[in-house]
C-alpha cells in the first residue's frame, strides 16, 4: 500500500469521487463520514466549502473546524476521513476527533487501518497530544482497527436513540 495516501479534496478527482459516492449507494449506505453527502452537482462549490470547514467557515450551528482528506491509492478514491479540530460537549461524547469510512468494494483489504494510521499523523501534525475515536459497539471491524492504531478503551456512551458507542483514546506522544 506505498501508493495510499490521504489528500484534500480536489477538483481533478471528481469522477472517481462520485464513483466511490456511487459504491456507497449501490450498497444501500449512507456514506460516512457525513461530509460525502454533501451536494455534489456545483463540484467546486462543494470543495470550496469543504476548505471553508477547516478554517470555521459555513459551519452549521454546534459544528466545530473539520478537514476532510480523501483515501486514493493510483488515483481512486477509496474513502475519506473527517478529522475534528477540536472537541465540543457532543463530540468529547459521542463522535470524538476523527470519524471516516472506507467504500463498500474496497472494505476488508487493510484501507481502514491506513487511512486511520495517516489521519493520526495528520492530527499529530495539527499539534493534538490525543485524540478520541468511537464506533458503535457492534462494530467489531473498527473497534480493532482503532485499537491497532493505538486506541485504548475509556468508557461506553448510549445515545439518545439507544446506540451504544465505544470511547477510545489515541496518545500521540506530545
Amino acid at each position: 500500500m506505498e501508493d495510499v495516501k490521504l489528500i484534500k479534496p480536489t477538483i481533478e478527482l471528481k469522477d472517481e469521487y462520485l464513483d466511490m459516492i456511487k459504491d456507497w449507494k449501490d450498497n444501500n449506505e449512507r456514506p460516512n463520514p457525513s461530509t460525502l453527502n454533501l451536494d455534489t452537482s456545483d463540484f467546486p462549490a462543494m470543495i470550496k466549502k469543504l476548505e471553508g470547514f477547516s478554517k470555521g467557515i459555513g459551519l452549521k450551528e454546534g459544528y466545530v473546524e473539520h478537514s476532510t482528506y480523501w483515501l486514493i491509492e493510483n488515483n481512486t478514491v477509496i474513502g475519506a476521513v473527517n478529522i475534528r479540530h477540536r472537541l465540543n460537549d457532543y463530540l468529547f461524547r459521542i463522535d470524538g476527533n476523527i470519524g471516516g469510512g472506507i467504500r463498500p468494494s474496497f472494505r476488508g483489504k487493510g484501507y481502514g487501518s491506513t487511512m486511520l494510521s495517516l489521519a493520526l499523523d495528520i492530527t499529530k501534525d495539527m499539534g493534538m497530544g490525543r485524540v478520541l475515536i468511537t464506533c458503535n459497539d457492534d462494530n467489531i471491524i473498527s473497534e480493532k482497527t482503532i485499537i491497532k492504531n493505538g486506541g485504548v478503551f475509556e468508557s461506553e456512551e448510549v445515545e439518545t436513540n439507544g446506540n451504544v458507542v465505544k470511547r477510545f483514546w489515541v496518545d500521540l506522544g506530545h
